[in-house]
């Protein structure tokens, strides 16, 4: 069901906080004219003790932020500072030439990027995919990747990517239903599922199997579950074959994909109810 080719986000985006670029502004403005606080000094002065201590901190914070935003020639440059501040007759103007060197280098190397914001409810989604999913994930482990996936990416606004991944948690419920109704095609999926499904419903009770005593109720309702997604798909996604897929050059709105989802997560809810551990 998974596409080699489908890369985790979760593995590839790196998470920058625009608050660093205060943070590195401020912190380095502070270093770099830190000499003027220091009583009776001048920049010829060698750095006091304490003055080199809190430096060393200071520079290893601005170090590891520089390697986690892969700004490896700033972080060089924040290791040339630490090693100056270790050197116990550095000067206030060995640190000035140094600090003033790491801004420019910062500088350059962010224009070199190119960073995506979230908003506050992107970012909760991005960070807390599995919020509302924490509990049917613990049946349906499978769908952890896709749940995780649709959820990344309806965050950052590929919609049509994120209906991609509902998609396939859909198909997982539909297997897991099938197995529980008896579905004997080989190619397990949507298709088979469904026409199983609605062949039992139109039975009535008295059709059913004995595996599937007292679950009359269960099936109706798992029947308008699957009636309710395929409106929310509607015209949008190919279920006349086994398998869901996405009808070519379709985009997806937010709000027809929060539908989708929403429905996803309803039929995936029932059948944690339903379907017997």
């Amino acid at each position: 069901m998974r596409s080699s080719q489908i890369v985790n986000l979760g593995d590839i985006v790196r998470r920058f906080f625009p608050h660093y670029i205060a943070k590195f502004s401020a912190v380095l403005e502070y270093v770099g004219c830190a000499w003027r606080w220091e009583e009776n000094s001048s920049l010829s002065a060698e750095i006091t003790k304490s003055g080199r201590k809190s430096g060393i901190k200071v520079m290893k914070g601005i170090y590891r932020e520089c390697v986690e935003l892969e700004l490896m020639a700033s972080a060089k440059t924040a290791e040339k500072i630490i090693r100056l501040y270790k050197d116990k007759t550095s000067s206030y103007r060995e640190q000035t030439a140094l600090v003033d060197e790491l801004k420019e280098r910062i500088t350059d190397e962010l224009e070199g990027h190119f960073f995506l914001s979230m908003s506050p409810s992107e970012a909760d989604r991005y960070d807390n995919w599995d919020k509302d999913w924490a509990e049917i994930l613990t049946r349906f482990g499978e769908a952890t990747r896709d749940v995780e996936e649709m959820n990344k990416c309806f965050a950052l606004s590929r919609y049509t990517a994120s209906m991609f991944h509902a998609l396939h948690v859909a198909e997982w419920g539909s297997i897991c239903l099938g197995d529980f109704i008896g579905v004997t095609d080989p190619k397990k999926g949507w298709g088979p599922t469904a026409k199983k499904l609605r062949e039992l419903v139109d039975g009535g009770h008295s059709s059913l199997p004995a595996t599937l005593t007292g679950k009359f109720e269960f099936l109706e309702q798992m029947n308008r579950e699957i009636d309710s997604m395929v409106l929310a798909w509607r015209h949008k996604v190919d279920h006349a074959a086994n398998h869901l897929a996405i009808v070519p050059n379709t985009d997806f709105t937010p709000d027809i994909a929060e539908h989708i989802i929403g429905a996803v997560r309803i039929f995936m809810q029932r059948l944690l109810e339903g379907i017997p551990v």
